[in-house]
């Protein structure tokens, strides 16, 4: 009886669950013309004036929440024009957002001991468990946070994605 008792103890004893859920809303970004009007005080040819929003920002073509392959489009170009000359032009600085960024990762592991000081450890991780597609931030067509109307047909365009489902395993011996 006393055989069997330790056979159950080290089968069902001895395991590790760990996890780790990352979730952030996009960061802030702005949408430049491209155009220089001189109206805000930028240098002529900087083209830094902001362009007027008309429509809904991430309309028709735009990602779903639920961060699926089939999305290409972030932002839609038919929603900006550019500001008239003399003029500010109406989308705020920061006032549109990258996607968001959402991640599971999980490991499971089991520790054997096989005298007082020695021991072994085997695990299995995974990254990004439920493969969620995540965006990369820096493929929004555009340079660093401010994208530009007249950066060609490829404005607000999605071009790469964060790493897809990842598994490991591994075994440590402790002593």
């Amino acid at each position: 009886m006393n055989e069997a008792n330790s056979f159950i103890r080290s089968t069902l004893g001895g395991w590790q669950f760990s996890g780790l859920v990352s979730a952030q809303t996009g960061r802030p970004l702005t949408v430049l013309s491209g155009a220089n009007s001189n109206s805000g005080g930028s240098r002529a040819g900087l083209g830094q004036d902001r362009p007027n929003l008309v429509g809904n920002a991430y309309g028709a073509g735009a990602c779903p929440a639920n961060g699926t392959t089939a999305c290409r489009d972030w932002l839609s170009p038919a929603a900006f024009v550019t500001n008239p000359a003399g003029t500010f032009g109406n989308v705020g600085k920061g006032s549109l957002r990258y996607p968001g960024y959402y991640d599971w990762d999980m490991g499971l592991g089991k520790n054997f001991k096989f005298t007082e000081r020695i021991g072994m450890q085997f695990r299995a991780e995974f990254f990004n468990v439920f493969n969620r597609v995540n965006f990369d931030e820096s493929s929004v067509s555009g340079t660093g946070n401010f994208l530009k109307l007249n950066s060609g047909g490829n404005f607000g365009a999605l071009r790469s994605a964060t790493d897809p489902r990842i598994g490991q395993l591994g075994l440590k011996l402790n002593f």
